[in-house]
């Protein structure tokens, strides 16, 4: 799997990734694969969230099964799902490239399949509430790719604004702590001589007090090499930490985006569009944890909380 530029390329499935900026009208999500002779069925999810079994919900389950020669669309809300949409027949074809591309516009997701309209499907939840892109079953997807789209609505709060290059080390106030559903944007370039650097979700302003999350990224560092620590301290002791992980997104001098996403139980993080990993809260109430704070060996281009 390579990303380069808002292209996802050659994806491991099944595959979840946070949509960058949602979906603004006109965005348009463009997934190219390649389904086999072996191969029955596979799903499109548009979701609200990153977890893949059980889906959450979801906006769009796009789901083509050829062994029923159709395209099922459906959604899916407190675990309960919608009405199916089965019209259209089966343009697809076993061994045969396609492309997929939906629209989203007010009212309607607009899915053309191979440069030809294929079908509208209603909004029955809020497209605003998407931000997951979520593709599995029996398919090689060859590139996935994010275009258009308005500017998202403006923050609720005027300090959400990217803050651009701040200084490093760098702290800055989370206005009201983390709540499920909060998300912070975390841009930089770690240094060329690179050795570590840490995101720190911090209860106060000084790396003295409780850490909810310490994200630590070591390249060379106390004999670990390209690993990232996660874990938590609660006056001057440190949890347990947690290492494990399917591969190592950071490159010394190369541009990485973060996203880190508050949920009911966990924070989950992606690096460069893909699910990186997840940490279960150890500090609550979860609002205690009010200070965002990076250090280290990076240079930052760009932090938003919203």
């Amino acid at each position: 799997m390579a990303y380069s530029g808002g292209t996802i390329v050659n994806p491991t499935i099944p595959y979840n990734c946070p949509i960058p900026r949602g979906l603004p009208n006109g965005k348009m999500i463009i997934v190219q694969g390649t389904c086999h002779h072996h191969h029955n069925n596979f799903a499109i999810n548009l979701c609200v969230s990153p977890q893949i079994s059980p889906l959450p919900d979801t906006a769009l389950h796009f789901n083509v099964r050829f062994n029923e020669n159709a395209i099922i669309r459906n959604s899916q809300q407190y675990n309960a799902w919608g009405q199916e949409e089965r019209g259209g027949g089966m343009p697809l074809r076993k061994g045969t490239p396609f492309e997929i591309i939906i629209l989203a516009d007010p009212h309607h997701y607009k899915i053309s399949i191979n440069g030809r309209h294929y079908t509208n499907f209603r909004h029955r939840i809020p497209k605003e509430s998407v931000q997951y892109l979520i593709i599995s079953g029996d398919v090689n997807i060859s590139y996935i790719k994010f275009e258009g789209g308005a500017s998202p609505a403006p923050p609720a709060y005027p300090g959400a604004q990217p803050i651009y290059n701040p200084p490093v080390p760098f702290t800055t106030n989370i206005p009201g702590g983390i709540y499920p559903g909060r998300m912070l944007y975390v841009s930089g370039i770690p240094n060329p001589n690179v050795s570590r650097f840490t995101v720190n979700l911090m209860c106060g302003p000084s790396e003295q007090g409780d850490i909810g999350l310490h994200f630590d990224v070591r390249f060379n560092y106390g004999g670990a090499y390209n690993q990232t620590i996660r874990t938590h301290k609660v006056g001057s002791t440190w949890g347990t930490e947690e290492k494990h992980q399917n591969f190592f997104p950071f490159v010394p001098n190369a541009n990485f985006d973060m996203i880190i996403l508050i949920e009911q139980a966990s924070i989950k993080i992606a690096v460069n569009n893909q699910h990186f990993c997840e940490f279960n809260h150890r500090i609550q109430p979860l609002n205690r944890i009010d200070f965002l704070n990076v250090n280290g060996d990076v240079r930052l281009t760009s932090v938003k909380i919203q």
